[in-house]
């Protein structure tokens, strides 16, 4: 085996090594990207019940101002 032979050899290592880490590489992405989505789904979550409690807290508000509105009169 010649110098050739160690080339070759070393080439086929730094490849190895180099497809190991980019696969955990991409292993790590792809974790990062579904926790991503998950956030994004428990965002619109809460984005959507904050509406419905700014949509009761002016419906009770409205209320409050025509009791106020009736004792007033009275």
């Amino acid at each position: 085996m010649g110098f050739d032979g160690y080339l070759l050899v070393g080439m086929g290592v730094a490849v190895s090594v180099l497809g190991f880490f980019l696969k955990r590489i991409k292993e790590q992405v792809d974790s990062t990207e579904q926790n991503s989505n998950g956030i994004k789904v428990k965002l619109a979550e809460c984005l959507v019940k904050v509406e419905n409690l700014e949509k009761l807290t002016e419906d009770r508000r409205e209320d409050i101002r025509k009791i106020y509105d009736l004792m007033a009169k009275k």
